[in-house]
């Protein structure tokens, strides 16, 4: 239990820092979740907390890879194989051998396996860390994805080698020949196994869903469970279990197309579980880096000053050697880049290689070294981890700072502003044909309500504003009924009963004590005051009736007689209601109409009982409103009121709303 508590402390940790990063975006989102990681480490029930390593491999890695794998492009991978290969392992074994020797000529007391296993920890980029600290900045297009292909499978061949690695120093048998022979059947055999599980496990998905078996509670844990069988499976079998679980998720990314026959429900649900599981799990990370700090210094420092100062220098060290191996790399081309142009070739040779952000996957590797070798405390897994973290702090800094000097800034094409400003119009298009066509019917009223809903706003609901709207409201429906009872259409009595309803509507939503005595001072009793003789004779008549004598049948029909009835005395005043609010909504009072429209739409549904009926229509309306905001948009863009860039985000938007807003509609 205790284990739990402290897990669910890191996972609040990391939605503070998210939510911390919404406000204010100045700095990397990496950094803001480090420095949450030490606000925990000052709480002593964190002094002795340690996650095992295999949870890193199992938990972690192998979900952020499958992830990974399963929105990565197949076809854009296949055209640039012989890239990604060079980077991602040709040029991650150099690598690895390179700050091997480096490590151990620095600190000969670590053994080669273990400098090796350091340089095979190091080594893999983070397409995510970039993507962090690169979004206020334009990188290339070729920059970014030879980086996210890349980092999709340095990732895999720094584990190899760090498994290898610690085998070696585990036997204290080394050779690089039979290293290399090693790592190239587990490398390509975690390949052969993910192909075949993944063939595997897309067909059964592919089957579930042609038998209607797609329901969310079968197919997202289906999903979930997917990257730990096909994990647990390629380790059982002695290879790369994270190569299986990329190769798994690129199998899922390739069959995307069979998989979208789905409800879109499923293809919400699917999209926003995995979205939200890789940025906890990548924030957890970066916490843990921050929560580690202080007791791995400490340890460190209880060796001497000296110790911390050295290994600070080394990471560094090694950082600057990588970065420079990966310009050489590719300023020579050895990476065989075809799409870059010759013009371009040494600044995005510099920007790739500053880009090498070292992010998740080495912290998640260096926290799942041992504990022990041999039986004995593995007594540089501190100083592993340690400069792990230096390389990696040092990789977000170095492109914060030179990247923006070096490239432009990312300015948007299209302004936030512009898109809310336009999405206003588009909405107010809408509404007001479906106001013109269908007039205020309750299913009309429902879809505009939708529609409002679109709309981008901000800030809090204004209190005068709906306390007037509802008072309105109110004025709208006694008007109503005051001539229906006039015309002779309702009796009093039941005019009475209706004017208690739409008195407990508007008393729900008054805001203090203050209000709601006017209200009731207002309308309760100064319309007593007002009523005639006769018309207090009959109210009290009507509050008389009570069901002493009358059998449980009989009450029954006669609450069954006087509700049907009242269906039928509400159709006025609520037209009266969707009519005033038709007429009285602005671009100003958008949050407020909508509050009330849905109060009284609810109202409407529960009296007239039609919420079922009424479904279709709806549905239909829906449909017809979003086409009329696709028409709108198409003529602005004809007119060259909007230029191409905002309506296609518009287009978008639209495609995502109505995707949401049908499906939610269709499961109330």
């Amino acid at each position: 239990m205790n284990t739990v508590f402290l897990i669910l402390l890191l996972v609040a940790a990391v939605v503070a820092a998210n939510a911390l990063f919404t406000k204010f975006n100045v700095i990397p989102a990496a950094f803001v979740q480090i420095a949450a990681g030490l606000i925990l480490s000052l709480f002593p029930i964190y002094k002795n907390f340690h996650l095992e390593p295999e949870v890193f491999l199992l938990v972690i890695i192998s979900m952020l890879m499958f992830n990974d794998g399963q929105h990565t492009s197949l076809g854009r991978l296949t055209r640039s194989f012989g890239t990604t290969f060079s980077l991602a392992v040709e040029l991650s074994v150099v690598s690895i051998v390179i700050v091997g020797f480096l490590t151990h000529l620095l600190i000969p007391s670590l053994s080669l396996a273990l400098a090796f296993a350091l340089g095979s920890i190091i080594t893999p980029t983070d397409a995510v860390a970039v993507s962090s600290i690169t979004n206020k900045v334009m990188v290339p297009t070729e920059v970014m994805n030879t980086l996210e292909n890349e980092s999709l499978f340095n990732d895999a061949s720094g584990i190899v080698a760090m498994n290898l690695a610690i085998a070696a120093a585990v036997t204290g048998k080394f050779s690089v020949w039979h290293g290399l022979g090693d790592f190239f059947f587990v490398f390509f055999g975690g390949i052969v196994v993910g192909a075949i599980l993944g063939a595997i496990i897309v067909q059964i998905r592919i089957r579930l869903i042609n038998n209607r078996v797609d329901m969310p509670s079968v197919i997202v844990p289906f999903t979930l469970l997917t990257p730990f069988v096909v994990y647990l499976s390629a380790e059982a079998l002695g290879v790369s279990g994270i190569l299986a679980v990329v190769v798994t998720g690129l199998f899922h990314g390739v069959q995307q197309n069979k998989l979208r026959l789905t409800t879109s429900s499923l293809q919400i649900v699917m999209s926003s579980t995995w979205n939200i599981i890789s940025t906890i799990l990548n924030g957890i990370v970066f916490v843990l880096l921050g929560l580690s700090l202080p007791s791995v210094i400490a340890s460190l420092r209880s060796r001497g000053t000296s110790s911390v100062a050295i290994l600070i220098g080394v990471g560094i060290l090694l950082y600057v050697v990588m970065t420079v191996l990966r310009y050489l790399w590719t300023r020579f081309d050895l990476a065989r880049i075809r799409a870059w142009d010759k013009h371009d070739k040494n600044s995005n040779s510099i920007v790739l290689a500053l880009s090498g952000v070292h992010g998740t996957i080495t912290l998640a590797m260096a926290f799942s070294l041992p504990f022990t070798l041999n039986g004995r405390p593995f007594t540089y897994r501190t100083d592993m981890i340690f400069i792990a973290s230096v390389v990696i702090i040092t990789s977000l800094l170095v492109p914060t700072v030179i990247l923006p000097l070096m490239l432009p800034k990312q300015v948007s094409k299209v302004s936030e502003v512009a898109i809310a400003d336009a999405k206003g119009s588009m909405v107010t298009h809408a509404i007001q044909l479906i106001k013109t066509k269908y007039g205020n019917t309750a299913a009309a009223s429902q879809v505009i309500n939708i529609l409002d809903g679109q709309r981008t706003v901000d800030g809090k609901l204004n209190k005068n504003k709906l306390d007037k709207l509802f008072e309105g409201c109110f004025n709208a429906e006694q008007l109503a009924i005051d001539k229906n009872l006039a015309d002779g259409k309702i009796t009093s009595q039941y005019a009475d009963l209706y004017m208690n309803v739409a008195q407990r509507t508007m008393m729900h939503y008054q805001q203090n004590g203050f209000q709601k005595f006017k209200f009731v001072f207002k309308f309760r009793i100064g319309q007593r005051l007002s009523l005639s003789e006769d018309a207090r004779r009959k109210r009290k008549e009507f509050k008389k009736m009570k069901p002493n004598g009358m059998s449980k049948e009989e009450l029954i029909r006669r609450n069954r007689s006087m509700w049907t009835k009242m269906r039928s005395v509400e159709e006025i005043p609520y037209s009266n209601v969707i009519d005033y609010l038709n007429k009285n909504t602005t671009e100003d009072n958008a949050k407020e109409v909508s509050v009330a429209r849905r109060a009284y739409d609810e109202r409407h549904r529960r009296l007239s009982g039609q919420g079922e009926s009424m479904q279709d229509e709806q549905n239909e309306l829906l449909i017809e409103a979003f086409q009329q905001e696709y028409n709108f948009i198409q003529n602005q863009v004809a007119r060259k009121v909007f230029d191409r860039e905002l309506g296609n985000a518009l287009y978008e938007q639209i495609s995502t709303d109505q995707l949401v807003y049908l499906q939610s509609v269709n499961d109330d």
